[in-house]
Parts: structure tokens; C-alpha cells; sequence
């Protein structure tokens, strides 16, 4: 009987030590499992804020960026305003430094000469006087400057002032030295003239302005025409009074 009582008290005891042990797993499992929650939230909470920050400085960058781009943009504009572009002038002809006075040297692929250029009264002389066929260059030019001479002579008797003789007129009402033209007065309003400019003796000009808002078109351009020729003609009355080629 004995030996049955100390039997049930060590199974007793056995079972005591395992309920303690049990509870103790328990309570730890549960103290690591808020452990765990804890750390997943605090994870989660670390993830999101970083997220935050990066978006907003993703946005910050983006607002400089977007100011940068205006500035230039501004810049741009502001060139664009004040910067003109330079009128592209007519590409002057070179001339041959060897061409003289009524002379003009050519040297082309097939043509070596000098051609001789006489202008008087609007007639027009020229001949060309080849190297080849004056066996030199030298030769050529001696040949060509006195028939230039002889042709200077020749044509004196057709010799007239550039404003005597007849040219096309290339102004836009179609009339020599008469051009409608705009002026801005001193109350800011454009007025339409016609201007006339006409030389009254060599080397000088003197011109007029007709005004096409009190005359009308038709009627200033007579009157700009009619001035211009009253001009000339008291010029070659002077000019024979003179002895000058008229």
C-alpha cells in the first residue's frame, strides 16, 4: 500500500511539473506574438512614412523643376523681343583689280581679253580685244586703250546729263523721282504723301512732299510731276547759259 501511495504521488507530482510548464509556454507565446504585431506595425509604419517623404520630395523637385523651365522660357522670349534680325544686304560684284577706266579685264574658261565699255547719251559702244589674237596680254591692253580713246572722242556729240536721258521709272506710283510715302505727325497719325525728289543743279537735291489726304492720290501725283519738270526745265535753261552738254 505503501509503495502505491508513492507511485501516485510521484504521477501527482509529474502532473503538477507539467501543468507549471504548460502555462509557462503559453504566456510566452503570447508575450512574443504582440512582439511580432508590434514590429510587423512598426515596419508598416516606417515603410509608409518614407513614402510620404519621397512622394513629397519628388513634388518639390518637380515645382523647381517647372519654375526652371518658366525662366528660360521667360529668357527666351525676352531675346526674341529685343534681338532683330540683320537686314542681308545684296552681295556686292568684286571687281578685277586689273580693269581700268572704260576697260574691263576678263578671264573666264574660254575668254582671256579686255572688253572696252563706252557709254554716251545712252548708247552704249563695247568690242573685246583678246590676249590670243593680239599674241599677249600686254598687246591686248595697249590695243584696247586706244580704241577706247578714239571712241571717247567719237561719241562727245552724244553725251547728256544722266537726268536727260529717258529711263524707266521703277517707284510705285510709276513716275521718275515721284513716290507715295507716310509720315507719322506729332499728334501719332499716319499721313499719306507723295514725295518728289529732283536734283536742280549737279550735286544737289531739293525734294517737296504733296499731301494725298487733302489732295487725293490722282491730284498729288499731277502736282509732284508738274513741280518735278518745272525744276528740270529752269536747270537746262541754266545748264545752256553755261556752255554745259544739255
Amino acid at each position: 500500500m505503501a509503495k502505491k501511495k508513492v507511485a501516485k504521488k510521484k504521477v501527482a507530482a509529474k502532473k503538477s511539473a507539467a501543468k507549471k510548464k504548460a502555462p509557462a509556454k503559453k504566456v510566452v507565446a503570447k508575450k512574443k506574438a504582440p512582439a511580432k504585431k508590434a514590429a510587423k506595425k512598426k515596419v508598416v509604419a516606417k515603410k509608409k512614412a518614407p513614402a510620404k517623404k519621397v512622394a513629397a520630395k519628388k513634388k518639390a523637385p518637380a515645382k523647381k523643376a517647372a519654375a526652371k523651365k518658366k525662366a528660360p522660357a521667360k529668357k527666351a522670349a525676352a531675346k526674341k523681343k529685343t534681338t532683330r534680325k540683320k537686314p542681308v544686304s545684296p552681295k556686292t560684284r568684286t571687281r578685277n583689280k586689273q580693269s581700268v577706266k572704260n576697260i574691263k579685264r576678263i578671264d573666264s574658261t574660254k575668254t582671256h581679253g579686255w572688253q572696252v565699255h563706252v557709254r554716251r547719251g545712252g548708247r552704249l559702244s563695247t568690242k573685246l580685244f583678246s590676249d590670243r589674237i593680239h599674241k599677249g596680254k600686254t598687246k591686248a591692253l595697249t590695243a584696247a586703250k586706244a580704241f577706247r580713246d578714239g571712241l571717247i572722242d567719237e561719241m562727245a556729240k552724244y553725251a547728256k546729263p544722266l537726268w536727260r536721258i529717258k529711263r524707266t521709272a521703277r517707284t510705285n506710283t510709276g513716275e521718275i523721282g515721284v513716290s507715295q510715302t507716310h509720315y507719322t505727325n506729332s499728334s501719332g497719325k499716319k499721313r499719306k504723301v507723295i514725295t518728289v525728289t529732283v536734283r536742280s543743279e549737279l550735286g544737289k537735291a531739293v525734294n517737296r512732299k504733296f499731301s494725298v489726304d487733302k489732295l487725293g492720290y490722282d491730284e498729288a501725283v499731277k502736282q509732284a510731276v508738274t513741280w518735278r519738270n518745272k525744276i528740270l526745265r529752269a536747270r537746262l535753261k541754266d545748264d545752256k547759259s553755261k556752255g554745259l552738254p544739255t
